[in-house]
């Protein structure tokens, strides 16, 4: 359902209805409108406690309502629905806690821009509408897909920070981090990270795998600085930035065809250090002194070759 459908559904329901504030008090007052819609559109399993507020409240669904799995739900839960309909009762298994791995597999893969209802369905072994009724009810993200807010706050709950913490994945529940890997990489990373895909890709060489890696270090790197943690002494992404900061400076220095310029070389490397990746002072000092260190000992041999500096060349 999208956000005007959604907006359609709250209005029929009075504000005083309990999916909006289950915890209310009897005599206390009622949230407005726009707090109940707020809930609504924040709710990804809107659609299901729809459907349960009216079972609850023991009253028929509104003529409005001409969505056949909303009408499916309400006849399944309010005990009318005899047989029970086939798809309701697969999509009421997958909320089962025994479900509970293949409902997070199914939740990432929904959130996949670049895998169909149909392919979700015969990897997981569902029925095609099993997985589309229960995005409807559960978790509703395929109709609201480009409300990037929305999907946002469903994939990153505390924004990128928790990813950026040291160890900060560790703490993430699986369900978060196959919800990011769908939103951020496609259904082939969800369906690898899950065992579901033992396909294997051909490896890169070694010299593009270590690229590959480098680029990934050199971007968490970039994203710590961006996010405040440029100075944060438990920030190991820092480090590792730093570390291919000065090796590459040092792979430039070492190929590059100008002739020993000690001010030059000195320098930058020494602002790599303390300017692009600032450290504590005590530290910085540490390192300018063996920068320090090693220049007077490449300079002292290079006297010995012959090789004169500023007034000594006069």
């Amino acid at each position: 359902m999208d956000k005007k459908r959604i907006t359609e559904l709250v209005r029929l329901l009075p504000v005083e209805a309990a999916i909006f504030s289950p915890d209310r008090r009897p005599g206390t007052a009622a949230p407005r409108f726009a707090e109940c819609l707020a809930s609504a559109l924040n709710d990804p399993a809107f659609g299901y406690k729809f459907v349960a507020e009216y079972v609850g409240r023991g009253e028929s669904l509104p003529a409005a309502v001409y969505e056949p799995w909303l009408r499916q739900a309400y006849f399944y839960y309010n005990g009318t629905d005899a047989p029970p309909h086939p798809v309701i009762v697969g999509v009421e298994q997958l909320v089962q806690p025994a479900c509970e791995s293949s409902r997070n597999i199914l939740n990432a893969l929904l959130v996949c821009r670049d895998i169909a209802y149909e392919k979700i369905a015969e990897c997981l072994g569902l029925d095609e509408e099993v997985v589309c009724v229960y995005e409807q009810l559960h978790f509703n993200v395929r109709d609201r897909a480009d409300d990037k807010t929305y999907i946002a706050r469903l994939v990153f709950p505390d924004g990128r920070f928790g990813s950026l913490k040291p160890d900060g994945t560790e703490a993430m529940s699986v369900a978060t981090r196959l919800l990011m890997a769908g939103h951020l990489s496609g259904a082939d990373e969800v369906l690898w990270l899950a065992g579901l895909n033992t396909a294997q890709k051909s490896p890169p060489s070694a010299e593009q795998a270590l690229k590959n890696f480098e680029g990934a270090l050199l971007e968490n790197a970039v994203q710590l600085a961006r996010s405040g943690a440029l100075n944060s002494k438990s920030a190991p992404g820092i480090a590792h930035g730093k570390s291919l900061l000065v090796a590459k400076r040092s792979r430039e220095a070492a190929n590059s065809p100008a002739p020993f310029d000690p001010t030059t070389d000195y320098m930058s490397v020494g602002k790599s250090i303390l300017l692009s990746m600032p450290k504590s002072q005590a530290e910085a000092d540490e390192e300018m002194a063996a920068a320090k260190a090693r220049l007077q000992k490449k300079m002292a041999k290079l006297r010995e070759e012959g090789v004169k500096f500023g007034e000594e060349s006069e």
